[in-house]
């Protein structure tokens, strides 16, 4: 006789969302209704780049910012990439003013792999990358990043929200100290910050954040994979580093994702629409309290863990939607293996660190 199998409790949406079937449906109509190329002269061209003109102005409404500050990209490691390999090109390695081995990027201590990884090969050509650790309670503190930051420093990025603990970090503070210091100095300094996981989860407002860029992506939203932004402040500016057309400014060259363009604007509208007043029943508050009743419901397991542990009485500096536990002596990937088989899909950490043997930098 077979056994039934258990029907599948999906608890890593920080690594990837199920996707919508309504933003699905839109994706599918844009590819059949407005398949030309947006750069093309004729009236299906002239189609296409009215649509994407329509959902970039669409987007950007959902962000607070500008239509001509959002970058289409493939999603959040391509625009981080974007910014730190812009940066490091033009302001430093390719400068004739700079000094050699004198360019530094700051970084905090809990970026995501996407920032790391480039991060250290940019290392071995000579740039100084500087991290700033988190405290205890996961959360980075603006006197010691600034700390960090000298004459020298070209890019300072600290990510809005953890992917692993769901800090939310005090990016609005660290960017003006940034700036401030920038400013006094006579130095140019870019602040970056990775926002995929806070688009949909807080309150966010790209225009007064204060960040010169910041990166974004659809499938942590029920949209579609392949599908992300760039926003890049009009006071900001980058060095391109593809080649190869003038489309997205050049600063992303390459035919537009239009279908994926569209699912990406549908999905950020239905999320941000969550953090409204009139839709918080059914966003924010409701999502803090299944978080709370996770919490409780966690400890109640003897040993468990929450980590960081801070989150138990500060609640509110923590997204509700990510939680790391921790349940010694058992290893997590034993964790992971167990509970797959009875249904239920956990992660022991970022997605893009998949394979490595290493324990995770961020916890």
């Amino acid at each position: 006789m077979k056994t039934a199998q258990p029907s599948t409790i999906y608890l890593d949406w920080a690594a990837t969302s199920p996707p919508d079937p309504e933003i699905l449906d839109i994706v599918r109509k844009t590819a059949v209704e407005c398949f030309g190329n947006p750069s093309s002269p004729h009236p299906e061209g002239r189609k296409a780049l009215a649509r994407l003109q329509a959902e970039r102005e669409k987007l950007a409404g959902c962000l607070g910012c500008g239509k001509g500050e959002i970058t289409f990209t493939s999603g959040g490691t391509e625009s981080n990439n974007l910014v730190l390999q812009s940066i490091l090109f033009s302001r430093s390695l390719l400068s004739p003013s700079a000094r050699p081995g004198t360019a530094q990027i700051v970084l905090s201590g809990i970026e995501h792999p996407s920032l790391y990884a480039p991060a250290r090969r940019w290392a071995g050509l000579g740039v100084s990358v500087k991290y700033v650790p988190a405290n205890p309670n996961g959360r980075v503190e603006v006197s010691r990043l600034m700390e960090a930051v000298n004459r020298d420093t070209r890019l300072v990025a600290v990510l809005l929200v953890n992917n692993e603990t769901g800090a939310i970090q005090p990016v609005e503070e660290m960017a003006k100290e940034v700036k401030t210091y920038a400013a006094r100095s006579g130095r140019r300094i870019h602040f970056h910050t990775d926002a995929v996981q806070a688009l949909g989860k807080i309150p966010l407002t790209l225009g007064s954040l204060g960040v010169d860029s910041a990166s974004l992506s659809a499938h942590k939203l029920q949209g579609p994979r392949g599908a992300g932004a760039l926003f890049l402040s009009k006071t900001a500016t980058l060095d391109p580093v593809y080649r190869g057309g003038e489309q997205e400014r050049g600063i992303r060259p390459g035919t537009e994702n239009l279908p994926g363009i569209a699912g990406f604007r549908a999905a950020a509208e239905r999320a941000t629409a969550g953090l409204t007043r009139a839709d918080r029943e059914t966003g924010a508050e409701k999502a803090m309290r299944h978080m709370e009743t996770l919490t409780e419901e966690l400890l109640c397991i003897e040993g468990a863990r929450i980590i960081p542990e801070g989150r138990i009485d500060s609640p509110a500096a923590y997204s509700p939607y990510i939680l790391s536990a921790a349940f010694p002596p058992l290893p997590g990937e034993v964790l992971v293996r167990v509970l797959g088989e009875n249904g239920i899909c956990i992660s022991t950490g970022s997605a893009c660190s998949a394979g490595s043997e290493e324990v995770s930098s961020v916890l």
